[in-house]
């Protein structure tokens, strides 16, 4: 049965590796970059000191049920996605969780649920960005344009703003009478979310023990990036307009977004250290209960 299950999930990563290397999307780099992620992990979980007591757990109740639940689910996916991609892309979510339960079923229950975060995971080597960028790139793109725009304007520029629809494919543009620049889909910011949302991730199940901090440091990946992204553009139109063409289409073109994603990360790391700050000084706050009391008195 387990090896049922793992034949399922075979389709799914031919499929994957198909639309990466058959697409331009530049948010291939960080999706197959994901499984070597994912090993390393899996040896972090191993270092950590709940997975002593995680081995010694080795219950398998259930797993065989769980099997077989999620390979028959699975493999009902493939059949009803056939070859739409957008279909695929259900069976494609699906995978990750169809591998853990193979983990729960071939290692045990402990182990399986210590080598969740890393299972889960996967997800991010799917072309998410090639059904996003439909769907997402526009409003990026017009949101990106606009806080560049709105950027430039309080620093004393006069700029004009035009914003494009479906009938010219999305090209958004800050101009004035010196310089113009065109955010399109390359400059939308769709590369820097994913990434950033990969990378908080890790950080957040590395180094922050309480759940709901972690979701504080997600909710930020989305307004930083989209700050960073129009702080990038509007730097962009400022080599443009001291420099011309070819300032505007040097270095900062091409490399800011690995560049600007140092000081994005940096905020999310303040924000971490604020927030076990404040649990620390709750903490410490807090009165002592019970048991501790009549522990002292002893």
């Amino acid at each position: 049965m387990a090896s049922g299950l793992a034949v399922a999930v075979i389709p799914v990563m031919l499929w994957t590796v198909s639309v990466w290397l058959g697409g331009v999307l530049g948010g291939g780099a960080a999706a197959l970059l994901t499984p070597p992620i994912c090993m390393v992990l899996v040896w972090l979980a191993t270092r950590r000191p709940q997975w002593a007591a995680a081995v010694a757990s080795g219950e398998r109740a259930g797993a065989s049920w769980a099997m077989a639940a999620a390979g028959a689910a699975l493999c009902g996916a493939l059949w009803w996605a056939g070859t739409d991609w957008d279909r695929l892309l259900v069976a494609g979510v699906m995978a990750p969780g169809a591998l853990w339960v193979w983990m729960w079923g071939a290692l045990g229950w402990g182990v399986a649920k210590g080598l969740a975060f890393p299972a889960g995971f996967l997800v991010f080597t799917l072309p998410w960005e090639h059904f996003l960028r439909g769907s997402l790139d526009a409003p990026l793109q017009a949101w990106t344009a606009a806080i560049a725009h709105r950027g430039l304007n309080w620093a004393g520029y006069d700029l004009s703003l035009w914003m494009s629809d479906t009938r010219v494919g999305y090209l958004d543009t800050i101009y004035s009478s010196e310089y113009f620049v065109i955010v399109n889909e390359t400059c939308s910011g769709m590369n820097m979310l994913m990434t950033l949302s990969m990378y908080t991730l890790i950080y957040g199940w590395l180094v922050q023990p309480r759940v709901r901090n972690r979701l504080v440091l997600l909710a930020l990946v989305f307004p930083l990036a989209m700050l960073a992204n129009g702080a990038r553009v509007a730097t962009i139109y400022l080599l443009g307009h001291y420099g011309g063409v070819p300032a505007a289409e040097g270095f900062w073109h091409t490399g800011s977004a690995y560049v600007i994603f140092l000081p994005v990360f940096w905020l999310i790391y303040m924000v971490d250290r604020w927030l076990s700050r404040r649990d620390r000084r709750r903490a410490s706050a807090a009165p002592p209960t019970s048991a501790s009391a009549t522990s002292s008195i002893q």
